[in-house]
């Protein structure tokens, strides 16, 4: 029964997206393929916005969005992939599970030194304890040091810098590396007029009671430390048999095939070609579309159909910058600016509480169509990038958009309770 079985790994925005897109290629077609998502968490976590100090409405449940479209639910972990035998051992099973087709859509994490006083916000549950640890401590002369200056430590830094005191340090020689030179003058202006404190080219030896010792000798004085630097692909990328990119995420090819045995991959695991020049980052902007696309060929593959190639020419960074706004930018050299200040931070709000949020709605028809491809090609994309210089036209695509996330903040329950 193994061929009957398409199982998802993972339930973040890429193993939803990959549940949505094999149920509905499957529907009215095959009801005998079992499609089952296995995660340790009975939740959707809305990453993007973890940096955020108020988290309501960042969880969503699972099984609201798998059930109503016939996807089985299994709250526990996959621990090894088998994917010449395609099998997969989860915990707490005695014997493998067989499977015919397998989405890999694990996702990454942040591996944090050790220390009392060091946190994360890569996950619901360090976020909160962080967000929590910040207002019951209340205002501390030493403050907060970030460590990893990228998109997680600059939006950290600037939502937190009001009432406290941040230092936001980065190995490399600039603030913001993955920006082009204009992007990171106007987040360089952000940070400095917030009051953050930044130093570049300096690594982390290691932490202390203290704050951070540097590889210079250096202490970095402070009383929490957040690391906000590398987060890195689920290790079971590496247990497929397939070559890695440099990250350490799987090297797929344009339908998201690993070309090993029936495994796909989607999200932070996947080193996906997005338009022939560049490969998808680590980005819910990235992930759902691929998820969409993964369970897709995975049905179709069980349905002996071919795969479906995969492609997004629109690419779209929006940075928040706190009480300074935000930055929308296009393009992967992250230079193209389209928006700053408020008018961005409206754009970013959009975004954050609007768009990655599934319907909020146990409708199936609704819920199969999370992630469907739209008809934007090249051409499309460009027009987009255009549209979204006008603040006008920018208003008019946010006009009326449904807060979700407030939708969905009574079925989290409260804040300070952490799965």
């Amino acid at each position: 029964m193994s061929e009957k079985r398409i199982l998802i790994v993972g339930g973040g925005f890429a193993g939803v997206h990959a549940a949505a897109g094999a149920a509905a290629t499957l529907r009215g077609r095959r009801d005998d393929i079992r499609v089952e998502l296995v995660s340790p968490d009975p939740y959707l976590t809305i990453r993007p916005r973890l940096y955020e100090s108020d988290l309501s409405g960042a969880r969503i449940p699972l099984e609201g969005l798998l059930a109503p479209i016939g996807v089985a639910y299994r709250r526990s972990s996959v621990l090894r992939i088998d994917a010449a035998g395609r099998t997969a051992s989860i915990e707490g099973e005695p014997d493998p599970v067989a499977y015919g087709q397998l989405v890999l859509a694990a996702g990454s994490s942040v591996t944090t030194p050790a220390g009392r006083n060091v946190h994360a916000v890569d996950d619901y549950a360090r976020a909160a304890e962080f967000h929590r640890t910040l207002r019951e401590r209340g205002t501390r002369d030493r403050g907060t040091i970030i460590v990893g200056a990228g998109f997680t430590g600059v939006e950290l830094a600037a939502e937190i810098a009001g009432d406290e005191h941040v230092t936001l340090l980065e190995s490399q020689d600039r603030i913001a590396p993955e920006f082009g030179p204009r992007a990171r003058a106007v987040i360089g202006s952000a940070l400095e007029s917030l009051g953050v404190q930044t130093r570049v080219g300096v690594a982390v030896r290691d932490v202390t009671a203290d704050g951070v010792r540097l590889d210079d000798g250096s202490l970095v004085a402070g009383d929490l430390v957040v690391w906000a630097a590398g987060p890195r692909p689920s290790p079971l990328a590496g247990q497929i048999g397939a070559p890695l990119d440099r990250l350490g995420r799987l090297r797929v090819d344009a339908t998201l095939s690993s070309g090993v045995g029936a495994v796909w991959a989607a999200g932070d695991v996947a080193a996906a070609p997005v338009d022939g020049s560049h490969d998808a980052v680590m980005s819910c902007q990235h992930a759902m579309p691929q998820g969409r696309r993964a369970g897709e060929n995975a049905a179709r593959a069980a349905l002996g159909a071919p795969a479906r190639a995969y492609t997004q020419p629109l690419y779209l960074t929006c940075l928040d910058l706190g009480a300074h706004g935000a930055l929308l930018t296009c393009g992967f050299d992250r230079d193209t600016v389209l928006a700053t200040g408020a008018h961005a931070k409206d754009f970013k709000r959009y975004i954050n509480r609007s768009v990655i949020y599934p319907p909020h709605s146990s409708n199936t028809d609704a819920l199969l169509a999370i992630g469907r491809p739209g008809p934007v090609g090249p051409a499309g994309a460009r027009l987009t990038r255009l549209a979204l210089r006008s603040g006008h036209l920018r208003r008019r695509v946010t006009a009326g958009a449904e807060d979700r996330a407030s939708l969905f903040a009574d079925t989290e329950g409260d804040l300070e309770s952490v799965a």
